[in-house]
This record gives structure tokens, C-alpha cells and sequence, in this order.
């Protein structure tokens, strides 16, 4: 018999074909079904000849790392006439592990009935950890970008694309020296009442956004906002031997853009907007805090809390800016006496500060 109009032999077909082709009898009762044709693909994919595995149970190929649950539904599958496909791991003759994917087809005779099922099958091994390692790649991506999005969070542009280089790029729990930043909008409790809420919004950005610009210009990162207020940090991740002279060029110029803005606001027509600025130098606690679904970089300690407290004195002096004497001594020594934004700045006498023991010596701007 030979293909119509061709003169083509079928065996010969399935003799030349490329991939491994079983043909098996169709009892599927155990043991069957039973190998009746293998053809050369399946011994040169399988290490197994033809004359081995003819009257033998496709069941050869399979192993202890096989999953048999993808049979399930394959004999009801095949029964009814369907052709049935699956992939798992199986055994070539050396033992060796491989991934297989086949299509088992049922072939009826002229009346109908299903008298042998034939199998296509592929060695899909590389194919399968082709897959794996794009899987991965594409999952470390994703995870490098999560992490640049949370060191975004903190950091100016060019420092994310730097941390992002390292494994622990905010490094571990530790104590150290750092400057500590705070900024917030005064009376913003009334101008948001005063405001519809897309107004509000509005400004909290714009606020953000400058006062962001700043702080990265200086080297500073960005602990956290909060409402209309923010923390910044300078001296992390890493010490720079000039973290009090950053965070006092920072604090300095927050009034500048402060000012420079308020212009802008005056000349649109919108009333001009008050910050608060407070800094301090000193020894905190930086880490990770939080849960692992929830998990943020933060510093605490008095430092910390000294300078959250000098806030509070911005209103009784009447200065948008207040720095500590820690901070001042710190930016002497790291910059020297001649330090220009020095001139600025005037010494405002000592001051106690809720929750804090000793009195703290502080400085405004004139």
C-alpha cells in the first residue's frame, strides 16, 4: 500500500521521520499497552533499539521522578476516540533524566474500531530549561526593579542606579553618625481645610518634589514623607566624612526654594506657603524595620527625636530654620571655620525641648 497518487510507502515515512514515533496495541489493561513500532528517532532520542522495547509497556521510559499524575484522564481521553498530550519527566536507557512531550492518536480500522494508538514524541529538555532560566531572569527583573523602586523611595536617581549594584545596598543594622533633616509646611492643617482636595494634593506634590531636589543635590536620602512633612537623612548609606555640611547646605537652601517658589505662587496669584526646618547631628540606629510584606529603612534614636522635637522651636523663635550645635561643631570640623553658609546662621541660645533631658543650644537662620 502506498500514500494516494504518491507511490510513497507509510512505513517508510515513519522510518524517516524526525521525531520519535511508538505505535502501541490499544489494550490499555496493565500491562498493556504494549510497544508493537519504534521508529530510528525513538532509539537515537531514547538509547533504547526497536527489537528492546517491542512487546514491552511505554511504561520503560518512566522513573521515580515521573509525574503519573498527568495520566490522569488519559485512558478516557484515548477511548473516546481524542487525542491526548502530556509532558514529564522520563528515563532514557542510560537512566539519564529527560523532559518528554507527546500526542498519543488513536488509528481505528475500517469499522471504526480503535485498534493501535500512535505517540509523537519530543525530547524537550532544553526547551524546558530554556523556559526556566527565562522564568528566572524574567523574576530576577522584577525583583531588581522592586528594589530600585524602593530605593527610589530614598534615594536621587544616580545613587538608585548604584545601590542597585549591590546585594545589601542599605547595608546591615548598625549604629552611626549621620545628619537628620526635618521639613514640614506650617498652618498645613488650615490650608488644606481651606482647599478642595485636588488642591491639596497638588501642593503636596509640588512640595515634595523640591524639596526632594534639594536634599538628593546635597547627598541626602529621603527617610520618609509624612502628610506635609518629610525626614531626610545624610550620611547613608554610606559616610560620606561630610554629612553635617550637606544636611546644613541643604537646610539652607530648603529656605531659598522655599522662597524662590513663593514667588512663583505670589505672581500666579496664590498665597505664599511656610516651612519649618529642623537639623541635628549625632549617633542613630539605621535598618530595615518592619514586616516582610511591609518593610522599610528608617533611623532612630535622639538624635532623631531631638531634631523632630527642634521643630517645635522654629514657631517659638520665630525661624524657619533651626539647627543644633552638634550640628554646627560637625560642619566646622568636617569644613573649617571659613564654612560661607556659616554667615547665615546666628547662635539662638539654649532651649528645652519636650521629651528631651538636657537643654539643646541651637542656631537660626538671620
Amino acid at each position: 500500500m502506498t500514500l494516494d497518487g504518491t507511490g510513497i510507502e507509510p512505513f517508510a515515512v515513519l522510518e524517516a521521520a524526525s521525531e520519535s514515533i511508538l505505535v502501541t496495541d490499544a489494550d490499555l489493561e496493565r500491562p498493556g499497552p504494549i510497544i508493537v513500532y519504534a521508529n530510528p528517532s525513538f532509539e537515537q532520542m531514547t538509547g533504547w533499539t526497536a527489537r528492546e522495547v517491542i512487546g514491552q509497556s511505554p511504561r520503560i521510559l518512566q522513573g521515580a521522578s515521573t509525574d503519573l499524575s498527568i495520566f490522569l484522564g488519559m485512558r478516557e481521553t484515548l477511548e473516546s476516540g481524542h487525542r491526548w498530550e502530556g509532558q514529564t519527566v522520563n528515563y532514557l536507557k542510560n537512566g539519564r533524566q529527560f523532559v518528554m512531550e507527546w500526542s498519543i492518536t488513536p488509528l481505528r480500522d475500517k469499522a471504526g474500531q480503535i485498534t493501535h494508538f500512535v505517540a509523537v514524541q519530543r525530547d524537550v529538555t532544553a526547551r524546558v530549561e530554556a523556559e526556566r532560566r527565562l522564568a528566572q531572569a524574567q523574576q530576577a527583573a522584577r525583583e531588581a526593579d522592586r528594589k530600585k523602586a524602593n530605593l527610589a523611595r530614598y534615594f536621587s536617581p544616580a545613587m538608585v542606579e548604584t545601590l542597585a549594584q549591590r546585594d545589601h545596598p542599605l547595608g546591615p543594622v548598625r549604629r552611626q553618625a549621620i545628619a537628620v533633616l526635618f521639613v514640614d509646611i506650617v498652618g498645613f492643617v488650615a490650608i488644606s481645610e481651606s482647599l478642595p482636595p485636588e488642591r491639596v494634593v497638588g501642593l503636596l506634590r509640588s512640595f515634595y518634589r523640591r524639596m526632594a531636589k534639594v536634599i538628593f543635590a546635597q547627598r541626602g536620602s529621603i527617610e520618609n514623607f509624612s502628610g506635609d512633612a518629610l525626614m531626610a537623612l545624610f550620611g547613608v548609606p554610606t559616610p560620606t566624612g561630610r554629612e553635617a555640611t550637606d544636611a546644613l547646605h541643604a537646610a539652607v537652601s530648603i529656605i531659598d526654594e522655599v522662597e524662590h517658589w513663593n514667588a512663583k505662587r505670589i505672581g500666579a496669584g496664590r498665597s505664599p506657603i511656610d516651612v519649618g526646618v529642623s537639623a541635628n547631628f549625632g549617633m542613630v540606629v539605621l535598618g530595615d524595620i518592619g514586616t516582610r510584606e511591609s518593610m522599610s529603612f528608617t533611623a532612630i534614636g535622639a538624635t532623631v527625636n531631638t531634631a523632630s522635637r527642634m521643630q517645635e522651636l522654629c514657631r517659638v523663635l520665630q525661624s524657619r530654620l533651626v539647627v543644633s550645635q552638634s550640628l554646627i561643631a560637625q560642619a566646622r570640623e568636617e569644613s573649617g571655620d571659613q564654612l560661607v553658609v556659616l554667615r547665615r546662621l546666628s547662635d539662638g541660645g539654649h532651649h528645652s525641648l519636650r521629651g528631651v533631658a538636657l537643654p539643646v543650644n541651637v542656631w537660626t537662620c538671620v
